[in-house]
């Protein structure tokens, strides 16, 4: 195993030598996940000359992007550095584009064949008021097709918080991280959990970090707890859960059991496929032989697994498939 770099702030050079294509960071908010990007990219371009891309998902997101190297050009103090627009310079040169994954299609023509890396910014979302895009992982891997065409050298950074390990690219490839475990390989993929001792130490010694020390937003910002995922009702089912019926949903399958004598249900990736009880709960998943439901109200086993789970009844058997149902549930009950 790489031996791993002790700095207060994030360095890029111990997740690069593992020389995985996709490239998930995962860390504590303002351990310099983001600057270690630009960094990497900065110095590359100096070097080599390889240019890079920054992208966020929607446009609204570059709204302060003349400020992209405002907080690291000390470091390259005979450097000159400007953005014109989404267009980023280095010594005058082109050096890196900003680019909105919402609207990257619609310039197919654009040629990025000097791009050697893309650094994919917030790539895990709290969901607020901005969502993750339809058919996001598509449209990703459509643009990264656009960038890299037959070339094998283009590397992702995809930075986030630890908001969630539940997210349309975990579940695309069904990466299930350990968060006790720094590193993750999953083929081509790695993922690492950023917990940097030292960051931690230095940002409780500062007033803020005293204030947050023990709370929720505490463990989240400086102890990479993940935000969103507690483990409450997530749980193993009983081996005398009896299969009900399958939701088909974001391109899996989940399993809905009871067990009556403990009056307990159960959400599990196991499923009986002889049983040809199914829904579905979008359009585009709908197929023969599926019962299409938008709404909880019209199917009584829906409505009833709902009030479950209002109930404190309802079981998850993991993180994954907990944040799934809940989605569920919340789309059945908006319409």
């Amino acid at each position: 195993m790489p031996a791993l770099e002790k700095s207060i702030f994030y360095e890029f050079r111990n997740v690069l030598s593992y020389n995985a294509l996709f490239n998930f960071i995962i860390g504590n908010r303002g351990a310099g996940k983001t600057y270690g990007f630009k960094k990497w990219a900065i110095n590359t371009f100096l070097k080599t000359g390889a240019q890079f891309i920054y992208l966020r998902r929607y446009k609204t997101e570059f709204d302060d992007f003349k400020n992209f190297f405002n907080d690291i050009a000390h470091e390259f103090p005979e450097v000159e550095f400007e953005v014109k627009g989404k267009l980023l310079y280095i010594d005058k040169k082109l050096a890196g584009y900003g680019v909105a994954l919402s609207t990257a299609m619609t310039k197919k023509s654009v040629s990025y064949h000097l791009v050697d890396k893309i650094g994919f910014d917030e790539f895990v979302i709290d969901k607020g008021h901005i969502h993750y895009l339809a058919n996001e992982v598509t449209m990703f891997l459509e643009f990264y097709e656009t960038v890299a065409r037959m070339r094998d050298n283009v590397r992702v950074a995809f930075i986030s918080n630890a908001v969630s390990v539940v997210n349309p690219y975990f579940l695309y490839w069904n990466i299930k991280p350990r968060s006790n475990r720094r590193f993750t390989r999953y083929g081509h993929i790695i993922i690492e959990f950023v917990k940097n001792e030292e960051f931690v130490q230095a940002k409780y010694k500062t007033r803020f970090g005293q204030l947050i020390k023990g709370t929720a937003y505490g463990d989240y910002a400086v102890e990479n707890v993940f935000l969103k995922d507690n483990k409450n009702f997530v749980e193993k089912k009983s081996g005398n859960a009896r299969f009900e019926f399958s939701i088909v949903y974001n391109g899996h399958i989940y399993g809905f059991w009871t067990d009556y004598k403990e009056g307990l249900c159960y959400v599990s990736n196991d499923y009986d496929p002889s049983n040809g009880l199914q829904f579905a709960l979008t359009d585009s998943e709908h197929k023969p032989n599926m019962m299409l439901i938008k709404s909880a109200n019209k199917s009584h086993l829906l409505s009833g697994c709902i009030k479950a789970y209002e109930g404190g009844w309802l079981r998850f058997e993991d993180m994954q498939i907990k944040n799934q149902t809940i989605e569920m549930f919340q789309l059945l009950g908006s319409r």
